[in-house]
């Protein structure tokens, strides 16, 4: 079987966390890299956290650090959602991944010319925006990206707009300017997967290193859902980019133009989906519908096929 290569753009991230220990997870892929960005927090504690996931399940992935600050206007609070420390501040060891000298455009840049390649972008999209100013033909080697970002109807941000593209809407407008065939994720879809406490239960009940982090990581995370929602489901937002590539199918796609706002006092950040039915064809779509009963058997599945090395 022929294994889709991913790079994996992330800011990890408690939801970060567990799609990219789901892609290790999953023999339909081969994570060639992590790419981390500043996003949930700062960069020094995203790359960091890559390097610990790393560390979980493997110890042959690139791991390099990318942008520590969005194209124009800087964020000047870190994210609490996901822990002072983005993990949920648990105690780690100090990671044996390296870090990687070199920076995370370039990263992604070389493992296009290697060979066909899928980014898969969960975190602001500075990264994959530089890279494409650096390296302009990326758009036509990479063959495809998919993205966890956007909302149609409502943010969690701003009434507009969602965390990944309100972070960095410049970089945001770049990557989706570009000719490569997106998919999107938008709060829409990702609002129906979610994870419930029978289901952390449950990873604790495996006794192992994976199952304990992962229930450990989220535990926080249940009680800002509970805080900010009313319940403690909690929403599994960037998983859905690789659910999307290793059960294709699982979720519906709808083909659409995508535009994203970069000014206005109430709107920026905010993601303009175009649904129309001129659109059904195009190498842009968006996340519909997910099964989450489905999902949910699924990530516990093949999560608890993992353990330390």
């Amino acid at each position: 079987m022929d294994r889709r290569r991913l790079v994996i753009d992330t800011d990890p991230g408690v939801d970060d966390a567990v799609a990219i220990l789901l892609a290790f997870a999953s023999p339909e892929v081969e994570v060639v890299a992590l790419t981390a960005v500043a996003g949930n927090v700062g960069l020094d504690k995203t790359a960091l956290n890559a390097r610990r996931l790393a560390d979980l399940v493997t110890e042959d992935v690139i791991v390099a650090a990318g942008c520590a600050e969005p194209l124009s206007e800087p964020v000047t609070e870190e994210s609490v959602v996901h822990g002072r420390d983005g993990l949920g501040d648990l105690e780690w060891s100090e990671p044996r991944t390296p870090l990687d000298p070199r920076h995370a455009t370039e990263v992604i840049y070389e493992a296009a010319l290697e060979g066909p390649l899928t980014l898969v972008a969960i975190g602001p999209l500075t990264n994959l925006a530089v890279a494409l100013e650096r390296h302009p033909d990326l758009e036509t080697l990479v063959e495809r990206v998919v993205i966890m970002g956007g909302a149609s109807f409502e943010g969690n941000v701003t009434p507009a707009a969602e965390f990944n593209i309100w972070v960095d809407p410049e970089a945001a407008r770049r990557v989706f300017a570009a000719s490569w065939p997106i998919t999107l994720m938008p709060l829409d879809l990702t609002h129906q997967a979610y994870l419930v406490d029978e289901d952390l239960a449950e990873m604790r009940s495996w006794s192992t290193t994976v199952g304990e982090r992962c229930a450990g990581m989220l535990e926080p995370y249940a009680a800002f859902h509970d805080e900010w929602y009313g319940n403690r489901d909690v929403i599994m937002h960037d998983a859905m980019c690789v659910y999307e590539l290793v059960s294709p199918g699982a979720i519906s796609l709808q083909g659409v133009r995508l535009a994203v706002e970069v000014t206005g006092e109430h709107a920026r950040g905010a993601t303009f989906i175009d649904r129309r039915r001129v659109h059904a064809d195009s190498v842009q779509r968006v996340g519909v519908h997910v099964d989450n009963d489905i999902f949910r058997r699924f990530l516990l599945d093949r999560l608890r096929q993992l353990d330390a090395p």
